[in-house]
């Protein structure tokens, strides 16, 4: 499921913009970003959102249950995500659209570990930006990347910095980590006649995040995100993520379709998966920097 999970990029600001932007997914991603789930026939485009702002709905729903819900979507051991994911924008960085095509591979431990494997299949010049990603239970997240040319490794611990994945941040492929935030029921709203709960998340206290507030629409019916607004410090919309197509697959709601706008660096990287599959038995050797090197040496 979400898984989705976001590309992983472990360069300077400087780097991004003379090599062109290179997606991390997830969002995972989910894949973000905050890994969406819900339901295909009634997800799509979010640019029509009729908002009812009840603060008092009378669903009988708690935000608290909300979450809860949500978060048990996700009941896979692990997966293998094949997406296609092709990026636009109005920067300078971003002059002509680019595509990329990557295979995510997520596992869970029992120690409460998320593991990911971002494999860059083609372009062949992007296996270099093949990346390994730990998320820890109590929030910490890892990043590690392997460059041919020095024939070192480069790890990153930084969940809120932009630059290690092409203007995406590790939270954002750690599924947005709800854990983060103290959520409260906002209201219900509806999205393409989908009816929808709208949760305002408030970042906690000693929490490291570049999004102080988190707006998730979950829909009704499944539980499902189907559209995220992430704040900055000015508490404007910093991205904006758009869950347009969903599928049931084993048992588990799945993205299909999905955007991610980056609004402060004016790019968009819309994802399409091109085949999921769930608790795969995945080896561990997977998730090794053995591994890693070897394909990223390809």
């Amino acid at each position: 499921m979400k898984d989705l999970h976001p590309t992983l990029k472990f360069v300077t600001a400087k780097a991004c913009a003379t090599r062109l932007a290179r997606p991390v997914l997830l969002v995972l991603m989910f894949s973000i970003v905050v890994s969406f789930a819900g339901c295909e026939k009634k997800a799509g485009p979010t640019s029509n959102t009729n908002r009812n702002t009840d603060n008092n709905p009378t669903s009988g729903q708690g935000a608290a249950e909300i979450i809860d819900r949500y978060r048990k979507l996700d009941s896979s051991r692990d997966s293998v995500t094949r997406l296609r994911a092709h990026i636009s924008g109005q920067s300078e960085e971003m002059n002509a659209a680019h595509e990329l095509q990557l295979t995510i591979y997520r596992k869970r431990e029992a120690d409460g570990r998320l593991l990911m494997l971002i494999d860059f299949t083609a372009p062949a010049e992007e296996r270099d930006r093949d990346g390994l990603v730990t998320v820890y239970p109590d929030g910490r997240i890892e990043g590690v990347r392997y460059v041919q040319s020095s024939g070192s490794f480069i790890d990153t611990k930084d969940a809120s910095s932009e630059d290690s994945l092409f203007g995406l941040t590790l939270q954002e492929l750690a599924d947005g980590q709800p854990d983060k935030y103290d959520f409260t029921l906002a209201g219900e709203d509806t999205v393409n006649a989908t009816p929808v709960y709208r949760l305002d998340g408030k970042l906690k206290s000693g929490a490291e995040s570049k999004f102080p507030r988190v707006v998730l629409l979950i829909s009704k019916q499944e539980f499902a995100v189907v559209q995220a607004e992430f704040y900055d410090n000015h508490n404007e919309i910093a991205r904006r993520l758009s869950v347009n197509k969903f599928d049931n697959i084993g048992g588990h709601w799945s993205r299909i379709k999905w955007s991610i706008d980056n609004v402060a660096r004016q790019k968009k990287i819309a994802f399409e998966a091109t085949d999921v599959k769930y608790d795969q038995n995945l080896s561990e050797s997977l998730f090794t920097r053995d591994h890693l090197k070897q394909i990223a040496s390809r």
